[in-house]
């Protein structure tokens, strides 16, 4: 992560468009401290690098919601899923999509995650999760009334995210996680693009794109970047992570964690 903010830092002061700093899901567990920590690290970490969304994932999920929601509140930034959802009330558990303010501009970023994902803790089977491409034709419609770009954040998988394009007219831009591919040009499905970077928080992507009046992709970048030892660790990360090496130091060798039920 110390690598990580490094190269958030150096894009903030090199950029003078929208930036936006988001994650596609399944990161706040599945690492040692981050499990142990039920994502405290995660979110700490996340805060002080600026992050604007999260959209969950299974590894997310694997916390359990109880864990999530106090995660949530620690957390300067919305925790998405629009299709994450109450048995009893089939509304969403979390927030479905934020609305972001950038030089006069509205951007909507709605967040997706996987149906087959599994939620775990006493009170697993109050929740549940629907098909997501039902839930973007619920929610979509309405974002495109009240924001100038709409951004899905998703943790579906490649295909399924080319899928959802087809399905729903709408969508800027996807952003992708789950099937963990190094992409060096986009999908482009309509008019929507579609990216994802990597997997253990090895890549950041940095994903640019213009559109014309009309909503039409005019030029895109993608760019994957390995966090390499070229880049420092930023010392306030770094100090973060000390403090929770500490905590919770990791065993030799490494074990392998599977996601359990919360007793």
């Amino acid at each position: 992560m110390a690598r990580r903010a490094t190269v958030i830092k150096q894009e903030r002061a090199n950029n003078d468009g929208i930036l936006l700093v988001l994650d596609a899901g399944s990161t706040l567990t599945g690492q040692w401290i981050s499990t142990k920590s039920k994502g405290q690290v995660m979110v700490e970490g996340m805060n002080l690098m600026g992050y604007d969304a999260l959209t969950l994932g299974q590894m997310d999920l694997s916390a359990g919601i109880e864990a999530l929601k106090e995660r949530e509140q620690e957390a300067n930034f919305p925790f998405l899923s629009a299709n994450l959802i109450s048995v009893q009330d089939g509304k969403p558990i979390f927030q479905p999509y934020v609305i972001l303010e950038r030089q006069d501009r509205r951007i909507a970023i709605l967040g997706l995650t996987e149906p087959d994902a599994i939620v775990v803790g006493n009170n697993a089977n109050t929740y549940m999760l629907l098909d997501p491409v039902i839930a973007a034709q619920r929610w979509v419609p309405q974002l495109r009334e009240q924001a100038d770009i709409l951004i899905v954040l998703s943790h579906l998988g490649a295909e399924e995210d080319k899928l959802l394009a087809e399905a729903v007219p709408g969508i800027d831009i996807i952003i992708g996680g789950n099937t963990r591919q190094i992409m060096q040009s986009p999908d482009i499905v309509g008019n929507t693009l579609i990216a994802q970077q990597g997997y253990l928080g090895e890549w950041i992507g940095r994903f640019q794109a213009t559109f014309d009046a009309n909503g039409v992709p005019s030029d895109f970048i993608v760019e994957p970047i390995a966090l390499t030892p070229d880049f420092e660790d930023d010392p306030e990360l770094a100090a973060v992570m000390q403090k929770w090496d500490q905590l919770y130091p990791t065993p030799t060798p490494f074990p392998t964690l599977t996601p359990t039920p919360e007793p």
